[in-house]
């Protein structure tokens, strides 16, 4: 409950890292997973699209962005992230987590009654 008002002791850490390294992508992950731990979606969001900012490959942050927003019940954009990132994990050639990517980009289709075609082909709309 307190959370609400008070960022408790690793919420305080990694804001001072990220205060000291503003650029830095893997701290501004870090913050946002540590968010996203804790249900603050929003300010999870921030710091995810922060990382993507400085490091737009980052498969993590658009897989970790997918669940959240999926969460907060966003299809559209949950969908936009998994399909990202399991065609980042594709090209990194991380076949276990783009094989998970992609069952939740089925499940996301059905759930959300989304259809390929309804999907921006740019990444722009991300």
């Amino acid at each position: 409950m307190f959370n609400k008002f008070f960022d408790n002791k690793e919420i305080k850490q990694l804001k001072a890292l990220v205060q000291s390294m503003p650029n830095d992508p893997g701290a501004c992950f870090n913050l946002g997973a540590a968010y996203q731990k804790l249900g603050r979606y929003k300010d999870a969001v921030r710091e995810f699209e922060k990382t993507l900012k400085y490091n737009p490959m980052s498969a993590e942050a658009h897989y970790n962005l997918a669940l959240i927003y999926e969460n907060m019940n966003e299809g559209k954009k949950a969908t936009l992230h998994i399909l990202k990132s399991g065609n980042l994990f594709s090209n990194k050639n991380d076949q276990v987590n783009k094989m998970e990517a992609r069952g939740l980009l089925r499940q996301y289709y059905r759930k959300f009654n989304i259809q390929p075609e309804d999907l921006p082909e740019q990444d722009s709309d991300i």
